[in-house]
């Protein structure tokens, strides 16, 4: 499994930012966004890991995603915006267009935590 996820374009002489990554297994959908603003497609997907700046998705090579999307991960109301950073076969990385709030990571572990996934 690749850890290339969220990879920031750097500029010379800038930094390149880095987070803790947390292995999740748990379902998801992306949201390929229609006309008027409505979902117009949505697809299953794997969560593999995650940090507050990005994901790691398992996801169907086949299936072609715009730049950008919304991840919807199971349990969690929220629909999480998402530009596409790396794909090679089966793994799709993501970066989020703003950075997770710790409080929705920590109950993403918890919630995995107490489904016996950690």
């Amino acid at each position: 499994m690749s850890m290339k996820m969220h990879v920031a374009e750097v500029k010379p002489g800038q930094l390149a930012t880095t987070h803790q990554h947390y292995f999740i297994e748990r379902p998801c959908r992306i949201l390929v966004i229609g006309q008027r603003l409505k979902a117009k497609t949505k697809y299953r997907c794997l969560l593999r890991h995650i940090s507050i700046a990005g994901a790691m998705l398992d996801f169907n090579a086949t299936i072609p995603l715009p730049k950008h999307f919304f991840l919807e991960i199971e349990g969690f109301k929220e629909e999480i915006g998402c530009s596409e950073v790396y794909r090679e076969s089966a793994e799709l990385g993501v970066r989020f267009n703003m950075l997770l709030s710790a409080d929705f990571l920590r109950r993403l572990i918890r919630m995995q935590f107490s489904s016996g996934g950690l």
